[in-house]
């Protein structure tokens, strides 16, 4: 199983899976904001995107994603909106029956998904004055 979402506001609370009987590893990432962007202080990232593209091309990558390293399954969440440091703006979660296809699939996702999701980010000063900060995730 697939699932991807862009989501508005805190991400849900990560859920016990059912059954794990054929799972030998289960990777999570957590891609955090970090208190300075590009040499300045930030209080938050904010984060847009073109939706109905990103949606899509997240939700190919994960299928990709999933397929290239026989995952079990797999599920990406990134935030769009304003984020404030210290807070998680992308999970990827992968289940796979060995840890080296999970370690790898998650490592892959994320660059797949800087590369290809049109999704920006804009470092947000004390002030509330927002610079731009490249690619999202990076």
């Amino acid at each position: 199983m697939v699932m991807t979402e862009l989501l508005e506001g805190p991400l849900p609370q990560l859920a016990e899976a059912q059954d794990l009987t054929e799972t030998g590893a289960e990777v999570i990432f957590h891609g955090r904001v970090r208190d300075r962007e590009q040499g300045q202080e930030i209080v938050a990232l904010y984060y847009e995107a073109y939706a109905s593209l990103a949606d899509n091309e997240l939700r190919a990558i994960g299928e990709e994603t999933a397929s290239r390293y026989s995952l079990l399954d797999l599920t990406c969440h990134h935030r769009i909106g304003e984020v404030p440091v210290g807070a998680v703006s992308l999970r990827v979660v992968a289940r796979a029956r060995h840890r080296e296809a999970a370690l790898e699939a998650v490592t892959w996702m994320v660059d797949q998904l800087k590369r290809r999701v049109p999704i920006w980010k804009w470092g947000v000063l004390s002030s509330g004055e927002r610079f731009p900060s490249g690619l999202a995730a990076k």
